[in-house]
């Protein structure tokens, strides 16, 4: 068998041969390897799959919405709030019907859900506006940079609230030079002009 399948990237193959395992070493290398196999997952999670955006003007968000003995809608309500709905049956159709409850008859819910998750819709432009906000949080995480009260990056004395700082036009020793010193020879702390 020279053709390999293209899914199967050339680093492995290299390997493969490397280590000089036989190619025929076992039916499920030749499968992997065979180009006329078609790799399929025959056993996705279908549950929580959208299999047609009806509506395009939202984004869809499954939120937790625990029901039971226990019930627990704070997380729903508070998508709610901020401007999230209930996604229905004319947003979406489901890949698999046992998420739609309480269809009408003519197959319409306002009620989708799967497990402890409930699907809800949000306009694309507060979608993206709330994407944007945690895309900055999160390169102001990677790449932090103190901003004030104002804005403006913070400068030596806002790194130590409380504590007096100031810049010096005088070298180290100079400053090293009026520090006190106690009885072991350590240099406790050097006087700053007011």
């Amino acid at each position: 068998m020279s053709d390999f399948d293209p899914a199967v990237p050339q680093s492995f193959i290299k390997n493969l041969r490397d280590s000089e395992t036989s190619i025929n070493a076992s039916e499920e290398l030749k499968d992997l390897l065979n180009p006329s196999i078609s790799a399929q997952q025959l056993s996705p999670p279908l549950t929580g799959q959208i299999k047609k955006r009806l509506n395009r003007e939202n984004e869809y968000y499954w939120a937790r919405d625990r029901n039971g003995q226990d019930p627990d809608h704070s997380r729903v309500e508070e998508l709610r709030y901020m401007g999230f709905e209930f996604a229905t049956t004319k947003d979406v159709e489901m890949c698999s019907q046992d998420t739609v409850k309480g269809a009408d008859d003519k197959g319409f819910s306002n009620e989708i859900r799967s497990g402890d998750r409930r699907l809800m819709k949000v306009p694309m432009r507060l979608w993206r506006e709330m994407r944007k906000a945690q895309n900055l949080r999160a390169i102001q995480q990677t790449y932090p940079q103190g901003r004030g009260a104002e804005g403006s990056p913070m400068g030596v004395g806002n790194t130590l609230p409380g504590v007096r700082t100031y810049l010096s036009e005088e070298s180290v020793e100079t400053i090293r030079g009026r520090a006190v010193t106690g009885e072991g020879g350590n240099a406790s702390v050097a006087r700053v002009p007011k």
